[in-house]
């Protein structure tokens, strides 16, 4: 991931490249002042890029950006961690219907 600012703002999502198969993928949109020459202000918008090895296909799309946030393969960890967190204020993290996660949660904090 880059940070990459513009003079205009840009649009959001994929950016397709020509000549191969790869792409640019523009999220978390913010604006900042900066001086200019003249001393005075304008607007720049700023983008956090990622590259992706294959625009073509929307789920490779998703996978190679979010890879590139959690390269350790920690997504499952922090979905996983999320959920037990959502069972527990509800109640239900010791309910009979969750017994296999519970299981399977209790096995990989010991891990």
């Amino acid at each position: 991931m880059r940070t990459e600012r513009f003079s205009e703002k840009q649009e959001l999502g994929l950016h397709k490249l020509t000549g191969d198969n790869t792409g640019l993928v523009y999220t978390n949109e913010r604006q900042e002042q900066v001086n200019d020459e003249e001393g005075g202000e304008r607007t720049e918008w700023l983008y956090d890029v990622y590259e992706v090895s294959d625009a073509r296909d929307p789920h490779k799309v998703k996978n190679d950006v979010i890879e590139d946030i959690h390269p350790n393969g920690d997504e499952m960890k922090v979905l996983r961690k999320t959920l037990a967190n959502v069972l527990k204020e509800q109640g239900l993290y010791d309910d009979e219907a969750y017994a296999e996660f519970k299981a399977y949660n209790e096995f990989a904090e010991s891990v």
